[in-house]
């Protein structure tokens, strides 16, 4: 019998703990029946019983399912949250191996656990499932209870659990799709009622995933993770302060013009006058999560190195009017802003006047 035992991790996830703003050095190793990652340590489970889900606030795409039920079948859990730009790029993978394998004695389920305070909101939850076309189980894990029980501290996660109910194999970041799909097919030819894949292409259809090292890491502005804002005056959290461009701009360091309030988990925007976000980055692609108090879509005007975004580098949110290139941001969500076909550097502005528009962090890729 094969077994499973380390954690893989094949690029930097998003993580509950703030990294350090510097390349990742990934790090693929047991340590007393943990694995250290960027040195931290995360509880990994291979070899014990899967924990029974606990603390959920519901279920989208089926009736309650349980641990102890689901003995006799492979279970593949994705921990994962939908303003994580790398949740978002996995999701694809997840699809399509629930498509080869559902239906047979395999069962795919997403755990939704929140980065921030307006993803545990299940109809939010729901929202995103629609939105991104997911047809398997999703557990509404609002308050991450289930997540720490599988000593988990990243987005994305996957955890293979074999059909006696053991941990077979955990996974940290994304990649390794093709590596992911021969643990599930060893596993199932255990059972003894191994299907056919469904779709012999199998996930390598899909766009592979590179991570280009020098990419700029995610970058938080709420108190709880930012590292502070290149602007080199002293403001106090949770007070408006007017914040002054000092016209000069390093690299991953964000910058603010006009009246703005830090809280712990957002920035916000503070008065209808002119006030911007700036970050010079490099990547293929930027991406932010950015919200709004209220239901009213705030227009969120974008430059690319003081420019208005050409189409040809324009994320899918982006739309264009007489004024230039333009987010309305409606809702709290991760927004697609810039795509590049190769690795690039560049200044992203993000021009308001809105008096409540947020930003939570920025993800590159």
């Amino acid at each position: 019998m094969k077994r499973f035992t380390t954690l893989d991790v094949s690029s930097p996830p998003c993580s509950s703990h703030h990294y350090p703003g510097k390349v990742f050095g990934f790090v693929d190793e047991i340590i007393a029946g943990g694995v250290r990652i960027e040195g931290m340590l995360t509880e990994s489970l291979t070899g014990k019983s899967a924990p029974e889900f606990s603390g959920l606030r519901g279920w989208l795409n089926t009736p309650p399912l349980t641990v102890a039920r689901l003995r006799g079948k492979v279970v593949l859990l994705d921990f994962w949250t939908y303003s994580c730009v790398n949740c978002v790029r996995s999701l694809p993978h997840m699809k399509m191996l629930h498509k080869e394998y559902a239906g047979g004695p395999f069962v795919l389920i997403g755990v939704h656990t929140p980065e921030f305070e307006f993803e545990k909101l299940p109809e939010n939850v729901a929202s995103a499932v629609k939105r991104f076309g997911i047809g398997y189980p999703v557990a509404i894990d609002s308050e991450n209870t289930t997540w720490k029980l599988y000593g988990n501290q990243y987005w994305p996660r996957q955890t293979l659990i074999d059909s006696s109910g053991m941990v077979r194999w955990e996974h940290a970041g994304e990649g390794d799709y093709d590596k992911m799909g021969d643990r599930i097919r060893d596993l199932l030819k255990e059972t003894g009622r191994q299907e056919e894949s469904k779709d012999n292409a199998r996930s390598n259809i899909l766009e592979n995933f590179r991570f280009m090292p020098n990419t700029t890491p995610e970058i938080y502005a709420g108190t709880l993770r930012s590292q502070g804002f290149g602007n080199g005056q002293v403001y106090e959290p949770g007070s408006r302060t007017r914040f002054i461009d000092p016209g000069k701009h390093s690299r991953d360091m964000p910058y603010l013009g006009g009246d703005w309030t830090q809280f712990p988990e957002y920035v916000v925007h503070a008065t209808t006058e002119s006030g911007y976000i700036l970050l010079k980055y490099g990547a293929r692609n930027a991406n932010a999560v950015l919200g709004a108090s209220d239901t009213k879509p705030v227009r969120v005007d974008v430059e690319l190195d003081g420019k208005p975004i050409e189409k040809g580098k324009a994320g899918a949110d982006i739309q264009w009017d007489s004024m230039g290139s333009f987010l309305l941001v409606a809702e709290n969500r991760l927004y697609d802003i810039v795509r590049t076909k190769d690795f690039e550097t560049h200044e992203l502005k993000l021009i308001t006047k809105a008096d409540d528009l947020r930003l939570y962090t920025y993800t590159f890729g």
